[in-house]
């Protein structure tokens, strides 16, 4: 196991050699002068991570009020999208109809299949669904696959005791139900992390007191973004607060044809700047929102496009949103936090997400001194089987980098995977190193 440093390190590139050469990318190195020149004259809208209700209705009117605003969706974009994806916070009375209860017998299948996997003397992470079978519970995971990505877009696997197992057991448990919904796992930063420890730093330094704050308040809808589910493992609660919600980024879209299609148009512009901090390059810029083989794709992340100062504020030198720009990212949040649906949490749950169709956010919470902290372990799942939904290019780009690229270029293109079943601490402060806070 290789401890995170706290050091500065030198830039590294954000793409292998082999990405730069298959997808033909080196043309990103775009000059700064260019760029702004594109985005509005090199003038930035004053939008932070924390959404400003009063700055948003006070831009939304002025752009209104100015007038010259598309009236119709973009060609070849449909009026109104339909189907089990497209649904309001009123759609689901029973938590039954998205929580899967595993019962006595599915827990005796999972230590047979626990059991089974452990005789083959192989790490958690080499675990599949093949070396880990569940001939009556996996048909009931499969069919949890297909309303993720053919249904509703969400599914919770609830009756999981993370107290039952050691904890090598306990991170072979979750993949292995996980690996019936997407076999394949991503790296989640540059370093290679393959699981994302959510949770406070916890311990007492000045940096570690301002990074928690972060969980002082609710966050802004956004994806995670790169992966098609997002598979999130309850170890442990909040004292109080920290539900993840989601809402339809579907039922988004349908709001905003019928209301503002012109932020559509926004959306779906290819020049969205999104920070990779520090690396080479310093920024890349795609859409947010696509309409591709009959399907709408979103995937942003907030703290990309705007930093999320004081904790990681966005880089210098490079461009800032547009006033359309900023008003669109704004208004995706209120549409969908007027549709969230917010479903319980208990210990053990496997969250379950598609990460295309969704968005989430989570609520504000409080540890209380003495209590276990709140902890989510955050995998990257691509289902290669079929599932996943057929991806725009800057999005095949994106999911190379995490799923695809073994790096096998030679020097500072190397980059491997890190399998931490636990928090990786700091050996003299205890500080929590891989939180992934940012990204919950």
């Amino acid at each position: 196991m290789t401890m995170l440093s706290d050091a500065a390190t030198t830039p590294a590139p954000y793409y292998s050699q082999g990405l730069r050469a298959r997808f033909n990318i080196d043309h990103v190195r775009l000059e700064q002068a260019d760029v702004d020149a594109r985005l509005n004259g090199g003038k930035c809208a004053d939008i932070e991570y924390e959404v400003d209700e009063a700055k948003y209705r006070a831009r939304s009117t002025a752009r209104f009020k100015a007038g010259g605003l598309p009236t119709s969706v973009p060609d070849g974009w449909p009026t109104k999208l339909s189907g089990p994806l497209v649904w309001t916070s009123n759609s689901f009375p029973s938590e039954d109809e998205y929580v899967y209860h595993l019962t006595p017998s599915d827990k005796t299948e999972i230590l047979a299949a626990l059991a089974f996997f452990k005789s083959h003397n192989l790490d958690s992470q080499k675990v599949t669904k093949y070396l880990f079978p569940l001939p009556d519970l996996g048909p009931i995971l499969s069919g949890i696959c297909n309303d993720i990505y053919l249904g509703k877009g969400f599914h919770i696997v609830r009756g999981l005791d993370p107290d039952d197992y050691p904890l090598a057991d306990l991170t072979t448990i979750y993949l292995g139900l996980s690996s019936y919904v997407a076999s394949r796992r991503g790296r989640q930063d540059q370093r290679g992390s393959m699981l994302i420890h959510v949770m406070q730093r916890g311990d007492q330094s000045a940096e570690s007191i301002l990074h928690d704050s972060i969980y002082s308040s609710d966050k802004p809808f956004h994806t995670d973004t790169v992966t098609d589910t997002l598979c999130l493992f309850t170890q442990e609660l909040a004292s109080s607060g920290g539900r993840s919600t989601f809402a339809s980024a579907w039922t988004v879209y349908n709001e905003l044809a019928a209301t503002r299609p012109d932020l559509i148009h926004t959306l779906a512009s290819p020049d969205w700047p999104f920070d990779t901090y520090g690396r080479d390059p310093p920024f890349y810029r795609r859409a947010l929102m696509y309409f591709h083989d009959h399907r709408l794709i979103t995937s942003f992340s907030r703290r990309l496009l705007v930093g999320h100062a004081p904790f990681t504020p966005r880089s210098n030198a490079i461009p800032g949103l547009t006033e359309a720009q900023a008003e669109a990212l704004d208004a995706v949040h209120f549409i969908a936090k007027k549709h969230e649906i917010k479903p319980r949490m208990e210990r053990g749950d496997i969250r379950f997400v598609n990460n295309l169709g969704l968005l989430h956010r989570r609520e504000a919470f409080e540890n209380v001194q003495g209590s276990k902290p709140r902890h989510l372990v955050r995998i990257w799942l691509n289902n290669d089987e079929g599932m996943c939904w057929n991806l725009p290019r800057p999005l095949r780009l994106a999911w190379a980098r995490v799923f695809d690229d073994d790096f096998e270029d030679e020097g500072s293109d190397k980059r491997a995977r890190y399998w931490d079943y636990a928090p990786l601490r700091h050996p003299v402060t205890g500080r929590v190193l891989n939180t992934g806070g940012s990204c919950d």
